[in-house]
């Protein structure tokens, strides 16, 4: 049989590279001492040093990190061979690591959908509040991402697809087209409170400066006073409920127009520079479950009827 490092010494690392070396001797239920001597015991194994020793504890070295992800991919998959081989009518496990807002205001609300087209996946989501965070999926366990960026080239090593670019533009409640304020031209936005999602990277001022190259005086509108939130949903649900004027951010706000919660009063829309993207490792693209996911994205986003894949 080809030579292997130690199954237990792997396991270590593998615990290590994901929770530190506190967290995996409680995962694993030993010792920090136990936990340490099992690195050292794989490090003189391989011939190759895996950590960097400091005051502070322990760091990935460079082909710790490429190990790390090679090793957690392989651990991944005999997992999910044994899942099945024991437990064959549990369906097939996906778990996403997502920007919370694509999660929440995109994937959830739809979520009904996937499942009665694809009842043998197993879909388990965790949120991201930045999103541009990295990808890490050796810590998180998930086996594929969405994330925010401009280019594919921003995700090395791994399988990428833009999913969409946002599309910006106002929304309110119904209720602030009605009335002696009623908005009926963007200049009406000075009589209302701005929204500010100000995790965004892009906003309103793209908008204001595309709304002002059309003719609109927009002089008076200013962000300074704006109501400010760090997530697009709690600015969406304080639109919904009257406290201002949103930048609506499509594909995340359709699913509250349909319903009739909140209204577009312009027709003017300004397309975002970055976008979407779907992420995962290479070998993971070719699984029945990914490309039922990555079909079912990509059907949701077309019956929008907008363009979201324009050439960058």
């Amino acid at each position: 049989m080809d030579w292997l490092p130690p199954l237990t010494a792997l396991r270590a690392f593998e615990a290590v590279g994901r929770f530190g070396v506190a967290g995996a001797a409680r995962e694993l239920n030993v010792t920090r001492a136990a936990i340490l001597h099992q690195i050292r015991v794989l490090e003189a194994d391989l011939g190759v040093i895996l950590f960097i020793r400091s005051n502070r504890g322990l760091t990935l070295s460079l082909k710790g990190q490429e190990y790390l992800a090679q090793v957690a991919s392989s651990f991944d998959a005999l997992h999910e061979s044994s899942r099945r081989l024991k437990h064959p009518e549990s369906g097939r496990h996906l778990v996403l690591d997502s920007v919370v807002s694509f999660a929440t205001d995109f994937i959830v609300p739809r979520l009904h959908r996937f499942y009665a087209a694809n009842p043998d996946v197993i879909l388990e989501i965790k949120a991201l509040n930045k999103w541009y965070g990295p990808i890490e999926f050796e810590r998180t366990g998930a086996n594929v991402a969405i994330r925010g960026a401009g280019m594919a080239g921003e995700f090395p090593g791994l399988w990428a697809e833009k999913l969409a670019h946002e599309i910006h533009f106002p929304v309110c409640s119904p209720t602030l087209l009605e009335g002696p304020d009623a908005i009926l031209e963007p200049a009406d936005l000075i009589k209302h409170p701005l929204l500010d999602a100000t995790v965004a990277p892009e906003g309103w001022r793209d908008w204001i400066a595309a709304a002002a190259e059309q003719g609109a005086d927009l002089s008076g509108l200013s962000l300074e006073d704006a109501r400010r939130f760090d997530l697009f949903n709690m600015s969406m649900t304080a639109a919904i409920h009257g406290v201002g004027v949103d930048l609506g951010r499509s594909p995340l706000v359709d699913h509250w127009m349909q319903q009739g919660l909140l209204v577009a009063p312009f027709d003017l829309a300004v397309t975002s520079k970055r976008s979407y993207w779907l992420i995962c490792r290479e070998e993971f693209a070719e699984r029945p479950e990914f490309k039922a996911f990555r079909s079912w994205l990509f059907d949701e986003l077309d019956a929008l009827g907008r363009d979201f894949r324009p050439a960058t």
